[in-house]
């Protein structure tokens, strides 16, 4: 039988070894290990998030819908713990217009979403990595105690113990950083003007009235069809109809020092 050599031909089988071993993993050789934070996708295809998604694939238009809904309600739960803390039952005063807008007058509701997103992903983590890394999970709880509290089975790192999937318990995680946070933030944020004489301190005229009310006011917010002030002098809070305000101004404020003239270098005598 003849057989040739030529080139990469050795008789009728190509030769193969040119073949790195990043194209041809070695037999035996642990698969690297896979550290994103994104919840496994797979095995959640039944869970309420999957469904809500792939029906919002399938009519774009509703994205836009959902997001207004989001955030109004996020705007209604800050607005209502905001004005609890002045006495005031918010919900009586506003409009449905009212309700569309309220969660983009403070651009702080973004960063507290971004913040439940980041800490419910980082809590989830351990529950990710078992899921996409068993084989090296497994081999770091078999070296450490530590490792093995970090990716133990409880009610803090794995969602099996809720029952639920994980990319709906991720929602339903950040969902509750949300509202916690935002209300945090707005029961500060009054705590703050009441205490600490925070705000846009204002006057007011109102409609008939030559002069301004006495003292200065700190305007708390608005809304279609009034304006809610509270006075630190009588510490009261009141909402005031725009049909019976004629102006309002901001409190001038004071004029800043001057900078001292630098004086020329002194000049020696010859």
């Amino acid at each position: 039988m003849h057989t040739t050599e030529s080139g990469d031909i050795h008789g009728d089988v190509p030769a193969i070894a040119h073949l790195t071993t990043d194209a041809v993993p070695a037999a035996g050789s642990a698969p690297p290990t896979d550290w994103s934070v994104l919840p496994v996708v797979q095995g959640n295809e039944d869970s309420v998030v999957m469904v809500v998604w792939r029906l919002l694939r399938q009519e774009p238009a509703l994205i836009v819908s959902a997001g207004y809904v989001l955030l109004s309600l996020l705007g209604l739960w800050s607005s209502y713990f905001f004005y609890r803390g002045f006495q005031l039952s918010i919900l009586d005063y506003l409009q449905v217009s009212d309700f569309l807008v309220a969660g983009l007058r403070d651009p702080a509701y973004a960063a507290i979403l971004a913040g439940g997103a980041l800490l419910a992903i980082l809590v989830g983590w351990p529950d990710t990595l078992r899921r996409r890394n068993p084989a090296r999970v497994d081999a770091l709880r078999a070296r450490h105690w530590g490792w093995r509290v970090l990716f133990s089975r409880s009610a803090l790192t794995s969602w099996d113990m809720s029952g639920m999937r994980p990319l709906t318990g991720v929602c339903m995680a950040v969902a509750f950083f949300m509202a916690l946070g935002a209300a945090i933030y707005s029961l500060d944020k009054a705590e703050n003007i009441r205490q600490s004489g925070q705000g846009s301190a204002v006057t007011v005229h109102l409609a008939g009235d030559t002069a301004a009310l006495p003292g200065t006011a700190r305007l708390l917010g608005s809304s279609t069809g009034f304006v809610f002030l509270w006075w630190p002098q009588q510490q009261r809070a009141e909402a005031v109809p725009i049909s019976a305000i004629k102006r309002m101004q901001s409190v001038v404020l004071p004029a800043r020092p001057a900078a001292a003239p630098i004086p020329p270098p002194a000049q020696t005598a010859r």
